[in-house]
């Protein structure tokens, strides 16, 4: 009888643990120029930035030689100004850009947002390309509401006067 107690008890926790496994949410931590980390949390409707609880997130692909994404920076620059209190800006640059290349970007450009080299993070460049079907194209925007539910993605250039609709959508 002892046996066949101990045989259940084990299947049951053998059974729980595989189950917490499964539901185990992925996290990455992203080191950003400032040499600050951006906790990231996979949940159900999108992507949980610690830092930036009850804000609205734009996960930025870009590459630093992109002309396209360059003509972003003054207007993201001109954004987490006016919104500072609202929007959170994380760029991903993914064109291979080393650590202290980013920097000098970043000083050069006058970037007040997270920039992020995508080369220390091809695992989370791995995993937006699963979850975004991202196909290489930059700049790719991601925009995360208030809430950390994943509500637009969008590649191309996107002008500032429909990014300032988007936060003001995002944070109602």
């Amino acid at each position: 009888m002892k046996k066949i107690i101990l045989a259940i008890l084990l299947t049951l926790g053998v059974t729980s643990f595989l189950q917490a496994e499964e539901t185990k949410a992925i996290t990455f931590n992203l080191i950003d120029t400032d040499g600050k980390t951006v906790h990231v949390t996979e949940t159900e409707a999108g992507l949980d930035f610690k830092e930036y609880k009850g804000k609205v997130v734009f996960l930025v692909l870009f590459g630093h030689i992109c002309p396209p994404c360059n003509a972003e920076i003054p207007e993201f620059i001109e954004l987490t100004e006016k919104y500072k209190d609202k929007l959170a800006i994380v760029a991903l640059e993914a064109q291979r850009y080393s650590m202290s290349d980013l920097k000098a970007f970043k000083t050069k450009k006058n970037i007040n947002y997270s920039l992020i080299p995508g080369k220390n993070h091809d695992d989370f460049i791995s995993y937006i390309a699963d979850r975004a079907q991202w196909n290489g194209s930059i700049p790719f925007l991601i925009a995360i509401d208030k809430n950390g539910a994943v509500q637009t993605v969008q590649p191309g250039f996107i002008p500032k006067a429909t990014l300032e609709e988007l936060i003001e959508k995002l944070t109602k």
